[in-house]
């Protein structure tokens, strides 16, 4: 019986240190999964931070694009506003001393081709300021769009970089879950085994060598 008794302490022994060997592989797995979790975090984290001045950019733009939709140049306001502005002035005076100086200098000063042209300094310089301002909407309007679009590309960024975390996380948890299962599975069908072995007076674990036991 003393063999018996040796035999199966021997097993025991090498049953129990292979559970502690087996669990020891399992957390070392789950550990490296923890910290790859970790790891995805803090790059996700990182490339949110790096996105967000983007992010910023174009919520003006939008906000900007916002203010200036369906809003037409109101022309009459504008005409009103820059007929009585010192450019105008500036600029009708200029238009008018060199019509007149070239009138004079060909003997037209009276005629109706030098009033005409006299005439059309006002609607002229109005249709030219009419066209600036829409040319500068349309460049306001280029300009946040593209503020807008940087924006959106920053979003698009940080939805990857999650769908980034979310697939690694994913991973992750369930390697975390396979080791924890095996760990729990190993345990118990090995102490099961065990423990028939036993039942059956250590047979099948020990071998036919302990026989002589007997």
């Amino acid at each position: 019986m003393g063999g018996i008794a040796k035999g199966i302490g021997n097993a025991v022994g090498s049953v129990v240190g292979g559970i502690t060997g087996s669990n020891k592989a399992a957390d070392a797995q789950v550990s490296a999964a923890k910290d790859s979790n970790q790891m995805a975090w803090n790059i996700y984290q990182d490339r949110k931070k790096t996105n967000q001045p983007f992010l910023n950019a174009g919520l003006t733009g939008l906000t900007g694009l916002q203010g200036i939709a369906g809003k037409p140049i109101d022309r009459n306001a504008s005409l009103a506003e820059y007929y009585a502005s010192p450019e105008y002035k500036m600029l009708s005076d200029q238009a008018r001393y060199q019509g007149l100086t070239a009138a004079e200098a060909t003997g037209g000063l009276g005629s109706t081709a030098t009033g005409n042209m006299l005439a059309s300094i006002a609607p002229q310089l109005g249709q030219n300021y009419l066209s600036m301002l829409t040319d500068q909407q349309n460049n306001m309007y280029g300009q946040l769009l593209g503020l807008t679009n940087v924006g959106l590309s920053a979003a698009g960024a940080n939805n990857a970089a999650a769908g980034d975390y979310s697939n690694t996380y994913g991973q992750n948890m369930g390697q975390i879950g396979a080791a924890n299962a095996g760990k729990a599975t190993a345990g118990f069908n090995t102490l099961a085994g065990l423990g028939a072995a036993w039942a059956t007076g250590g047979k099948s674990l020990i071998g036919s060598g302990l026989n002589g036991g007997y």
